[in-house]
Formats: C-alpha cells, structure tokens, sequence
C-alpha cells in the first residue's frame, strides 16, 4: 500500500464529512419524504469534494507514461507553516504541480499578478509559485544525492473547480490557471519534452519518502474511512433523491385519478376527445 501522504487529501472531502457531522439528524418525516440529508454549510465543501475525486481519477487514467503523486509535503517545520501539494505529475511533458481549489459558482478573473474570486483578492497565485519552487529545489536535491546535477523545472497549476464564469486576462507567467474539466486534456495536449529513461528517473525520486520532509502523520486507514464515509452520504442523497421522485410521480398520478375515474365509463373516443380538450 501506498504511503498516506501518497494518497489524495481530500480537504474539502474532510470539511463537508466535519460539517455534516454537526447538522441535526433528518426526522423521520423528513427521511420519509426524501428531504435532502446534505446540510447547507457542507454544500460548498461536497462540490470540492466531488471535484477532488473526479481530478484524482481523471489523473489516474492520463497513463502508465505519468506519474502521479498525492499529498506531497514540500515544508513547514510547525504545523501551521505546514505546506502540501494536492498533486505532483511527471511525465512526458515535464513536471506539474497541482493545487485544486473550490470555488463552485463563483466569478474568477486572474490577472498576471491577481487572482480574483467574486472581486476579493486571493494569494493562490504567489503560494502555487512557491509550492513549485520548493518541489524544484526538493527534486534536484535528491538528485544531487544520486549524483545528477540538473536543474529541474517545475510548472505550477492552479486548477478551479467549477465556477460560474473564469476569465484569465494576462498570462500569470509559468503558472497554469484551468478549470477542473479542462485541465487533463490541456496535461495531454502538450509537446514531449522529457523522454522515457528521464521520467523513470524522475518518478523514482519523487515516490522517495525521503525526498519531502516530514508531514503531519496521517493514518492511510483513516483517509480510507474518510472515503467510505462520503460514499455512504452519495448513497443517502440518492436515495433521498429517489424518494423525492417517489413522491412527484404518486402526486401526479393522485392528481389525475379523478378525471381517470371520471372517464372510466366512456368509450374510448370519447376519452381521447375529453383528452385532446
């Protein structure tokens, strides 16, 4: 199995399991007629927490010519100084690292040094820059260990989960801004720059625990719950879903079974005539 820190971190999965932890149970009533078991406050968080996973799988089928690594901690000697990447890539295209960020609905305008979200000013831009300049310096000091003087460049991503309009109005330098559709296809799209032998080299290296520093400890079996958790809160909003369903089509067919009765005894022209009006 995997290192925990390899695994996805699923934050906005953890917050929405947090926040629906402290909403008041569904009466029975409630439960019944399908009401929606998902609390307001965890609304926000669950669309990130779908959009988590959808990143991570769609991640995973770019191919065995990429790497993908999860979690990866770059530093922070105190736990609030505490800095991870959601995703590092490597492969033919060089190397990538990922920062999701959920902003579901919400206006996104990026400048060259601006990163806007609903007109307030946001500081993903310079930590995206940071967190890529940690890994280069992480990476070429592993390889220096294996006696490989390089210099290794990093390309930051921003990738933005669903918002209502992005416009990216000024090239933010290396940094890639996409939405979280998009992002796979632009990563497959681009030109070779790194050949087989390289990206082994480097995929060794990155998969190395101790090329990152130490994070805070994470229970891989703890990240597995937290997924069996979500799973369970999709299987109740579906069948709350369903119950809601229920309801309509009963309500609907309540509504007809007097004009049903009505025309019960009339022959059938005469039904679809009275149809028909």
């Amino acid at each position: 199995m995997a290192p925990a820190h390899w695994m996805p971190s699923n934050n906005a999965l953890r917050e929405c399991l947090a926040l629906q932890e402290e909403a008041a149970p569904r009466s029975l009533l409630l439960r019944l007629f399908g009401a929606d078991p998902l609390s307001r406050d965890a609304r926000r968080p669950f669309s990130g927490a779908l959009a988590e996973i959808a990143l991570a799988d769609s991640l995973a089928a770019l191919g065995p010519d990429w790497t993908v690594v999860h979690s990866v901690p770059v530093g922070g000697a105190l736990p609030e100084q505490y800095l991870a990447i959601d995703h590092l890539v490597i492969g033919p295209a060089g190397i990538f690292t990922i920062t999701l960020h959920s902003h579901a609905g919400q206006d996104i305008w990026v400048g060259e040094r601006t990163f806007l979200v609903d007109d307030e000013r946001l500081g993903h831009l310079p930590v995206a820059e940071e967190s890529a300049l940690a890994v280069s310096g992480l990476l070429e000091a592993a390889l220096a260990v294996r006696g490989t003087a390089v210099d290794v460049l990093v390309t930051p991503c921003i990738v933005v989960d669903s918002p209502a309009t992005m416009r990216v109005r000024q090239r933010t330098g290396r940094i890639q801004v996409t939405t979280a559709r998009d992002f796979t296809a632009w990563l497959a799209s681009l030109p070779r720059l790194f050949s087989p032998a390289v990206v082994n080299t480097l995929s060794a290296v990155a998969l190395q625990a101790s090329t990152w520093p130490a994070g805070p400890a994470v229970q891989s079996r703890d990240v597995h719950h937290q997924r069996d958790d979500f799973d369970r809160l999709l299987l109740h909003i579906a069948s709350a879903r369903l119950r809601r369903l229920i309801w309509t089509g009963l309500g609907v067919i309540a509504s007809y079974a007097p004009v049903i009765v009505n025309l019960s005894g009339r022959s059938a022209l005469e039904v679809l005539s009275a149809l028909g009006s």
